[in-house]
């Protein structure tokens, strides 16, 4: 078993969030009464063998405080509805996968911790709300300086760590296996490792029929790419479906639809898009496919990119190829997580929804998806298969036939199909014990992969204790980052502290840092706040 140094130096702990509670129900506390059992909800193991013990020694760990919660491991899509869509839920255990999209910090600081991102579909699933906050994560997004954002943007780690809104766990690697005798061209990218898109377009077979067999341990929700909001979707999604701008595997915006960006000025940004692209259909892109995406995301409050959106005062059709992107105010992620984000749609199939029995365009299905990236929809068949085709029209054609998504029903399936040659490389992370058994087995290459994601540990702050500070910071010097990184994920990990990963190392504060465990002091800290203890331990509200 490898073992890796930890961090351990601990951190002040001052609480600056003032949260409410619900006004009454099950988010109300009794002046002086036990706190509450809690419900700890995580994916089950069949998505990732690892979360299911991670939340059990959290579970653990709580105990040693007097509080109580439980491990709850549910169908993966199951729990992303209850926690991002309906906010119905007391804790919840996730990755938050390091896609590149997020390497720009503005997803982390904005998108997560902005109080107006408290909504439907959006990432702040935990209701946190402070101003001050809100006010470090607008002005970092309008800095253009990337050495003067970095002040905001190290202050604002700090201050969320303070404040404990969620737990940062641990900072794990993607442990990922190919075969080397069945596909060879992968192009590992931060964050995603060879499940990457410079993987799905640069990956060669190696005999065979010329599609490469990726495999996955669940199925993908759906490929509308309006409502798209995890990194399941976003990579099937982002086979079919263009964008201006991609995140380049340097983790560098690229131009990508787009033949030239421009800055006319601060506000103003001028894009020409490619000549002689066409969607799936036949039919030309044009300039105005390109104004429609923009103004139809905004229109129907497409999720994931609302944030990101909202500072686009109009898109005008400037020439039959060209588009400009007037601003309300300057926007520093406007490339990284707008023009390498949002996925072009052709006008001529979106202007029809809603209509044609289809009354919500965030619920289409897409059946047929159309669009103009470098491969077309083949088939889904659900729970088991997705394939796409290589689209040989395409400015940057794929050198496979296609991909062949295969679910597998658990991890120990899909090593196995990887032994037998079945399976060709795996998309996400596969289990850190199953890359260990497959190293050193003939013409597999099997390891751990750089990320900035994290796994994450996020409380309702709506409801009690959740949304008293200093329970949150209690919580967070009984969290058993060691023995998680070390015994659950084999050292394919590090503790986390901040929600921008060392990984990241640019964006990174590196003051902000894991603490030890630290029972006396997480119980000090409650004991301050009023609470107390019953005769059998049980933690107690302040009376």
């Amino acid at each position: 078993m490898r073992r890796r140094t930890f961090l351990q130096s601990s951190s002040a702990l001052a609480g600056t969030a003032m949260l409410g509670g619900l006004p009454g129900g099950a988010g109300a506390q009794t002046a002086g009464g036990v706190v509450e059992k809690r419900s700890l909800i995580t994916a089950t193991a069949q998505l990732d063998p690892a979360r299911p013990e991670i939340a059990r020694l959290i579970a653990q760990a709580c105990q040693k405080i007097g509080f109580n919660c439980e491990a709850n491991p549910m169908d993966y899509n199951q729990g992303i509805q209850k926690v991002v869509m309906e906010h119905d839920y007391e804790m919840f255990l996730v990755i938050l996968a390091g896609s590149p999209i997020r390497i720009d910090p503005q997803v982390f600081i904005y998108g997560m911790h902005h109080s107006g991102e408290h909504r439907r579909g959006g990432f702040n699933w935990m209701g946190y709300a402070n101003p001050k906050l809100d006010a470090l994560a607008v002005q970092q997004e309008g800095m253009l300086d990337l050495e003067k954002r970095k002040a905001p943007v190290f202050e604002a780690q700090q201050m969320i760590y303070d404040d404990q809104p969620g737990t940062i766990v641990a900072y794990p690697q993607l442990p990922m296996a190919h075969r080397s005798d069945k596909v060879k061209g992968l192009v590992p990218q931060l964050g995603e490792g060879i499940g990457s898109f410079w993987s799905d377009i640069g990956m060669e077979p190696i005999g065979g029929d010329g599609y490469v067999v990726t495999g996955h341990n669940a199925d993908v929700k759906h490929l509308n790419p309006i409502s798209a909001n995890d990194i399941f979707e976003f990579y099937e999604i982002g086979m079919i479906y263009d964008r201006l701008m991609r995140i380049g595997p340097d983790g560098k915006p690229t131009l990508w639809a787009a033949k030239s960006v421009t800055a006319a000025d601060d506000k103003t940004i001028d894009v020409t898009i490619r000549s002689g692209m066409k969607w799936h259909d036949g039919k030309p892109v044009t300039a105005e496919d390109v104004k429609f995406t923009f103004d139809y995301h905004l229109a129907q409050k497409a999720p994931f990119f609302l944030a990101y959106l909202r500072n686009i005062e109009a898109v005008d059709v400037t020439g039959a190829d060209s588009v400009r992107f007037r601003l309300t105010k300057p926007f520093a992620p406007i490339l990284s997580t707008v023009l390498a984000g949002v996925f072009l749609i052709p006008k001529h199939v979106w202007e029809r929804i809603p209509g044609g029995g289809v009354d919500d365009a965030l619920k289409f299905a897409n059946e047929n998806p159309i669009g103009s990236g470098p491969f077309k929809f083949d088939h889904w068949r659900r729970g088991q298969e997705l394939k796409v085709s290589a689209n040989k029209e395409h400015f940057s054609p794929p050198k496979c036939a296609g991909n062949l998504r295969v679910v597998y029903g658990s991890h120990d399936a899909m090593a196995a199909a990887l032994e037998k040659g079945e399976c060709h490389r795996t998309r996400y992370a596969i289990g850190a014990s199953h890359v260990d058994q497959l190293k050193g087995k003939p013409n597999i290459v099997a390891k751990g992969y750089p990320t900035h994601g994290f796994y994450h540990l996020a409380y309702n702050n709506k409801i009690a204790p959740f949304n008293n500070p200093a329970f949150r910071q209690a919580l967070n010097l009984v969290i058993p980052r060691q023995q998680i990184s070390e015994l659950v994920l084999l050292g394919y990990a590090e503790p986390g502290a901040s929600v921008i990963s060392p990984a990241n190392a640019f964006w990174h504060n590196p003051a902000v840092k894991a603490p030890a465990e630290d029972t006396k002091k997480a119980r000090d800290i409650l004991q301050k706040a009023g609470f107390t203890w019953d005769g059998q331990g049980k933690l107690k509200y302040p009376a």
